[in-house]
């Protein structure tokens, strides 16, 4: 596990997958026929919700104000100290995001109701993240900006 720290809010627009973790590549899919999915970054952003996993795909916006413009329903990715750690070739390891997660979620240095964030950082490399609580030492946090 890392520190990592997001030096400014991230704005991204989603799409809500149907279900979990069956409906998640159809709400990629979705959101990726409805906007143009090159030089954004791409997430995907889940949290307990009424005793299930709510997952939304996400997308940058492309300017200010997009996903209202659009209809999309939009998220902030807070600014912050995150706890993470990064999975190559994820497409092969799908199975272990889960696990890092359930990780990631049993340290006591995470403020109690963040969302898990799946950063798409290339076709070969995942970094799953969790934001920290705000009094945390981050110690020597690597600065990430999106």
């Amino acid at each position: 596990m890392q520190t990592y720290r997001l030096q400014q809010d991230v704005k991204v627009v989603c799409e809500e997958a149907t279900s979990f973790p069956k409906g998640i590549k159809g709400a990629f899919d979705t959101l990726s026929h409805k906007i143009n999915m090159e030089d954004r970054q791409v997430f995907g952003i889940s949290n307990p919700y009424k005793g299930m996993i709510r997952y939304r795909a996400a997308a940058t916006e492309s300017f200010d104000g997009e996903g209202a413009e659009l209809g999309f329903p939009t998220f902030t990715i807070e600014r912050g100290n995150y706890l993470g750690e990064t999975l190559l070739n994820w497409q092969s390891n799908e199975m272990m995001i889960m696990s890092i997660f359930n990780r990631l979620v049993a340290d006591k240095r995470l403020a109690g109701s963040a969302h898990c964030i799946e950063w798409y950082k290339s076709h070969t490399e995942l970094l799953c993240m969790v934001l920290m609580k705000p009094d945390v030492d981050a110690g020597l946090a690597i600065d990430i900006t999106l």
